[in-house]
């Protein structure tokens, strides 16, 4: 018989943990993120001394496949959070981080993961020039206040129209989009607030020192392993009204290299 969840050894817990932010996020377990699964999970067997790696991978994959998984995954969080200590749950969350970078894709869903089991079990994030930022845009939002997401979405608004001179519907809508992915708490009122301020200033200075700042401003907030991720937003808003411009190509290459010293 299958030994209930809340009793399951601390070792499957975090195999369980490990499969969830890996297959959740994309719906997609590939071979090196199985690797690093199964390293991280090595690694720590010493100090959780429960179980071994293949049967805790076992485990962790049949009770995340099981109807209550989501919930199985909750009471591993909290039965780890109560049994070991903050260094080594800090250890976890660079673990995880390490895991969502293993196929060079660091996905909003998998840095949303991370930040909301960082929060439940008290653990701050490290600065983002670590590279090891949970929740690049953390914090509440305060009308008129600047923040590195206006930054952002600046970055998004001058793609759009500086190459061609027009910001279409598609474009705007493609763009909001993109900065509630980065924003996944914030509700649909906020995201037009802070998508307005960012028109507000663009209008005022199209061509000026405001977009070479924001650029840098962007290099300083989301840490190397997540800038791949806003040069696919640029991608995906460039494809929005049906054309990819020489421009728009050319402008994401220029961001990429930008970025690229310190990647």
């Amino acid at each position: 018989m299958e030994s209930p969840p809340h009793d399951a050894p601390l070792l499957r817990d975090l195999a369980l943990l490990y499969i969830a932010l890996a297959f959740g996020a994309d719906q997609d377990l590939n071979g090196a993120e199985v690797d690093v699964i199964a390293w991280r999970l090595q690694e720590a067997q010493a100090n959780l001394a429960q179980g071994t790696v293949l049967r805790a991978i076992k485990d962790a994959l049949e009770d995340f496949t099981q109807p209550d998984g989501p919930e199985r995954i909750e009471r591993a969080a909290r039965h780890l959070c109560a049994a070991v200590p903050p260094a080594l749950r800090r250890r976890i969350l660079q673990d995880l981080t390490d895991i969502g970078k293993a196929d060079d894709r660091f996905l909003y869903a998998e840095a949303d993961f991370i930040g909301r089991l960082a929060a439940a079990w008290q653990i701050e994030p490290d600065a983002p020039a670590s590279g090891v930022a949970w929740s690049i845009f953390a914090g509440s939002y305060e009308a008129g206040a600047w923040t590195p997401l206006h930054d952002l979405a600046l970055l998004y608004v001058t793609l759009a129209h500086r190459t061609d001179g027009d910001l279409s519907r598609p474009e705007i809508r493609a763009i909001t989009e993109k900065i509630g992915e980065w924003m996944p708490d914030a509700d649909a009122e906020t995201l037009r607030r802070i998508l307005h301020e960012v028109l507000r200033v663009y209008e005022r200075q199209p061509e000026g020192r405001r977009f070479e700042d924001a650029v840098e401003a962007v290099r300083k907030a989301v840490p190397p392993h997540q800038r791949a991720a806003v040069l696919d937003d640029l991608r995906y808003i460039a494809e929005a009204d049906g054309v990819v411009l020489v421009e728009e190509r050319v402008m994401i290459e220029a961001l990429a290299k930008a970025w690229e010293e310190d990647a």
